[in-house]
């Protein structure tokens, strides 16, 4: 069936109650039968995009704001959007050890939401329940976000190949405002990546010495390769060499 349904009203046209039910048809049903679909609002009862679960000190949650994919979902029907981090209050755990829920819950006058937790499952009015966390009575341990997915996303930050050499720092700008919770390096002979992909953990430093070489900010990934030897950009049972190409995935 075509969308929309409905047509233009020119000024003094009768509206007929065709034009009137094609208009409801076309906001509830995208123009489709009732028989053949559910409405909108049942198709999005249970929307989420963007949401996920960040442990932080002193036994906080936080769901990150991302730009690119703000934090979106429904709670009771009303249709809500992060514009900024949304924490847990701190203080918000107490008692033995046991299973806490963690709820978005929405407030009248307001288009984001706000956390809370309880160690019921049971979502209130305007609850939406979004994952769960292990109190062991003085902190937190695992936190899941029962939104996001179990397969690895896309990297937010890829390098693409570059080359290296012993004795030299490399700075990266990843451009994801934060500090990364996920870095992996490899190492490649050849600037296409045809050759074996080495992930890259120590090179050497010195003649009985081996280090890690990565470090991140913020805004940067820093790499300072080794100074001696004959694994001064990777140390691995798989290869050892001074010199070849990297490459960095970041998420964030």
């Amino acid at each position: 069936m075509p969308y929309p349904l409905s047509t233009v009203v020119t000024p003094g046209q009768p509206t007929a109650s065709d034009h009137y039910n094609n208009l409801r048809k076309d906001a509830l049903n995208l123009g489709q039968a009732d028989a053949d679909v559910v409405n909108l609002g049942v198709f999005f009862k249970r929307f989420i995009i963007g949401v996920r679960l960040e442990l932080l000190p002193t036994n906080r949650v936080r769901v990150p704001f991302d730009t690119i994919n703000p934090p979106t979902l429904m709670i009771n029907g009303y249709m809500l959007q992060a514009t900024a981090n949304v924490d847990l209050p701190a203080g918000s755990f107490s008692g033995g050890a046991a299973t806490w829920y963690i709820f978005a819950v929405r407030s009248a006058a307001s288009t984001t939401f706000t956390l809370a937790v309880n160690t019921s499952a049971a979502e209130a009015t305007d609850q939406r329940l979004i994952g769960q966390a292990y109190w062991d009575g003085s902190n937190l341990g695992s936190v899941i976000c029962y939104s996001a997915g179990t397969a690895l996303p896309t990297a937010d930050y890829d390098s693409g190949w570059f080359a290296v050499i012993g004795n030299t720092t490399y700075t990266k700008a990843h451009g994801l405002s934060t500090q990364p919770r996920l870095v992996v390096l490899y190492h490649a002979t050849d600037a296409a990546g045809t050759s074996e992909w080495v992930q890259v953990f120590i090179v050497s430093t010195a003649a009985t010495y081996e280090n890690s070489i990565l470090g991140v900010t913020s805004a940067n990934i820093v790499i300072t390769t080794g100074g001696t030897g004959s694994q001064q950009c990777v140390y691995s049972t798989r290869r050892g060499s001074s010199t070849g190409y990297y490459r960095i995935f970041a998420w964030r």
